[in-house]
């Protein structure tokens, strides 16, 4: 099981357009960007190889790249050496490459899509591609201090009084975003963005299909499996709060992720660590949020979701997914295309917890302390294999055909049909075979 932490902003970066006073779209775009490297990711330093394009919504159309070769979202041919410094790099795009031409503006809905080369591990695409939006010019006082840095959105001309004199004009590309909130606890920020939900590549099953694109926003996922003595922690505050469960949850230890316990329960216990830590409760047995999922085996259904609650929730099958990809596109695996014991926990991998739960994090027997290997790209841990991961959704296995399951946001079919969608696969699995989603079956663990 792992829960979502819904965040009141959507921390995916626009970025700004200078718009001339002669109305005259520009073309150049100042953009600075921050990159990691490794596993765990740490904060890049030195001379990085970079290819940028102008890309559409999907990806699928190039309208610029740095060097003029980039057809259909492809990689540009040629590279642009920039200092990177703790991560963080700026360029003044269309400045010594490819001129950006005004008619890339016309379009409705124009990304940035950047690729990135170390020197070690090649070049890789950066995800997700971010979205261009062309602003005006910002007022600012020109008392301000050197070095003070402009909050996105907190400046405009009404925030000024008297007759404006002493005021100077600064590009709008010059503000710099407001810092984003910090994770809480054991969290991991999972950013807003579109990708490509389906099976990609390697072996799988019709359900996985078609490949359709889906846009999610910003929300925070527990970054390991919920252990048996977390599970038992919330449990405590829950049964003395008014909750019942159907059973207490398994473990093999209590740094073992918990499993064999149903999907209700884990909604409630949503619910109930929401108010445990104060906030607000995400599952209600009524569509006007007025009675909290407390107790019995209740089916839930979308309007009886609180989604703009602060609290703890199931991630939805689309936003599992995006989170398992951890920044890469086409994969058949959280890091990749391939698998070995090293990588995760499943049937016949050959570690030392063969034929059942590793502790949360731990992999291949040789990972100590918990999380030293193997997170993905979103630092998230085992997002394959261990146990399998309860999901909102009901499970249908020809939704991906479905228009819903293209909308931004999307929180799958309305009404029950095959049970709740299992996602992950299990130490039980094949996952040298692997199978993304399936219905409850009796040999099903969950998170």
């Amino acid at each position: 099981m792992k829960c979502t932490h819904i965040i009141s902003l959507i921390f995916g970066s626009v970025i700004s357009l200078v718009t001339l006073a002669s109305a005259q779209v520009p073309q150049m775009i100042n953009y600075q960007g921050r990159v990691a490297v490794g596993d765990p990711a740490v904060n890049f330093d030195g001379t990085g190889e970079f290819r940028f394009a102008l890309v559409n919504a999907n990806g699928s159309t190039s309208y610029w790249s740095n060097d003029g070769t980039s057809t259909e979202g492809s990689e540009p041919t040629a590279a642009v050496s920039l200092t990177v410094t703790k991560g963080l790099y700026s360029v003044l795009l269309g400045a010594n490459m490819t001129a950006i031409m005004p008619s890339v503006f016309t379009n409705a809905d124009v990304r940035l899509r950047v690729w990135f080369d170390d020197g070690s591990n090649g070049s890789q695409l950066l995800t997700p591609d971010q979205r261009i939006a062309a602003v005006g010019y910002a007022m600012v006082a020109s008392s301000l201090q050197p070095g003070v840095d402009i909050i996105a959105g907190t400046v405009t001309a009404t925030s000024f009084i008297g007759d404006g004199s002493g005021l100077t004009n600064i590009p709008a590309s010059a503000i710099v975003p407001a810092d984003p909130p910090s994770s809480p606890a054991g969290m991991v920020l999972i950013p807003a963005g579109d990708f490509a939900m389906g099976r990609q590549s390697g072996s799988g099953y019709g359900d996985e299909l078609p490949v359709h694109t889906v846009t999610v926003s910003a929300f925070y996922l527990d970054k390991y499996e919920v252990s048996k003595a977390l599970w038992d922690e919330v449990k405590a505050y829950a049964d003395g709060s008014g909750y019942t469960f159907s059973n207490s949850g398994s473990g093999v230890g209590v740094n073992h992720p918990v499993n064999r316990v149903n999907w209700y329960d884990c909604v409630k216990r949503c619910n109930a660590r929401s108010e445990k830590e104060g906030l607000t409760p995400v599952y209600y047995t009524d569509d006007a949020h007025a009675t909290v999922y407390r107790t019995g085996d209740v089916n839930v259904t979308n309007a009886q979701v609180n989604w703009t609650a602060n609290g703890y929730r199931l991630p939805t099958e689309a936003e599992w997914e995006k989170a398992a990809r951890g920044t890469l596109v086409g994969n058949t695996y959280p890091w990749g295309n391939s698998i070995g014991g090293g990588d995760a926990n499943y049937f016949g991998s050959g570690d030392p917890f063969d034929n059942g739960t590793t502790p949360v994090g731990y992999y291949d027997g040789g990972q100590i302390p918990v999380g030293a290997n193997r997170a993905n790209g979103y630092g998230l841990y085992d997002m394959a294999g261990n146990v399998f991961e309860w999901c909102w959704d009901w499970y249908d296995n020809s939704w991906y055909d479905n228009a819903g399951a293209t909308t931004q946001d999307t929180s799958g079919p309305n009404t029950a049909s095959g049970g709740r969608v299992l996602r992950g696969g299990s130490w039980f699995n094949f996952l040298d075979r692997p199978t993304l989603r399936q219905s409850p079956q009796q040999h099903s663990s969950v998170r």
